[in-house]
Formats: structure tokens, sequence, C-alpha cells
């Protein structure tokens, strides 16, 4: 059974509607950092057996990690990074909450599988943008377009992944 956690926050599910709604044009630049990395690629501060999420904004790319070992690997959509309130940003991370949802984001507008890993700015991972009766509103992927969240269109086996404190890291 997945670990559940009280209610996203009124900022997080605030951020998670700009995360949603956000469209921004494709050709705009992706900020990317280069953190401490072991010679293995691994950053430091994830543990040869761990299990973790790794989001690289230059691929666009979403890479489940058991071990060394890449599990599974999903298009993503990043933050447009033109400020603050639209970037993702580099570093590791937690996943600090689990809500399965769907939630609603926007009137009409909503996201499942939402796991919040960034509490300073609000950012986690999340579904497409939906409809009520579940259809995807916005399909594009593989392009920063979000409000620094990322979106995933396998957000189930992510959210399925992932358990409350594995590490994320983004570079």
């Amino acid at each position: 059974m997945a670990q559940q956690s009280p209610k996203p926050t009124l900022v997080f599910t605030l951020l998670v509607l700009l995360c949603a709604c956000t469209v921004a044009p494709a050709n705009r630049p992706v900020e990317t950092a280069s953190p401490s990395v072991t010679p293995a690629g691994v950053p430091a501060g994830i543990g040869q057996a761990e299990r973790w999420i790794e989001v690289d904004l230059t691929q666009q790319m979403v890479r489940l990690h058991d071990g060394d070992q890449v599990i599974a690997e999903y298009l993503a959509a990043t933050g447009v990074g033109d400020s603050p309130e639209t970037t993702t940003y580099p570093g590791l991370f937690r996943v600090q909450s689990k809500t399965k949802g769907p939630i609603e984001s926007a009137p009409g507008v909503y996201v499942s599988d939402v796991l919040e890993f960034d509490v300073e700015h609000g950012n986690g991972f999340h579904s497409m943008p939906m409809d009520e009766a579940g259809h995807v509103l916005d399909d594009r992927l593989g392009q920063p377009i979000t409000a620094g969240c990322v979106r995933v269109g396998e957000s189930a086996a992510l959210f399925d992944f992932a358990t409350l404190g594995m590490k994320v890291w983004i570079h």
C-alpha cells in the first residue's frame, strides 16, 4: 500500500496549478547545473544500493534507479527556467509527500500522482493536466514548459516507485 501524506498545502496546490497550466515556447533554454558527482555518475549523497529518481533537465528525462541500474526512463516536461516561479531547480531533494489524486489544480484542470520534492519552491512530479473526465488537456513532453513541476506521462509508474523520503536528483 502506497504511503500517503495529508492533503497538499495550499501553496503547493497553487503551484501545481501553475505547473499544469503554464505554456511557453519550446525553444527556451534549460538552466542546468553540475552538482558533485561520483566517478560512476551518481551524485554524492546517494548510496550504491539506494533506489532513487533522476531528472535530467538537458534531455527532459526522468530515470528510476535501483542502485547503479536504470530500471525505467520516461520523457518529461520541466520548468521554463525564466524566473524563480518557473524553474525546476537542480539539486538533491527527497520526496516529501504523495497524493494520488486527481486533484483540481485550476477550475476544470486536474492532475494526479503528485509527488512533492522541492517544498521551498512548491515543485513536484505529476501527471499530464486533464479535464474532469480524465482527458489529457496538454500532452507535450520533452521540452521545458511547466512552472517548475516535472510533468510525466507515466506518472502512475513513477508514483508507485516512489516512497516518502526517496532521493530525487535534478541536474
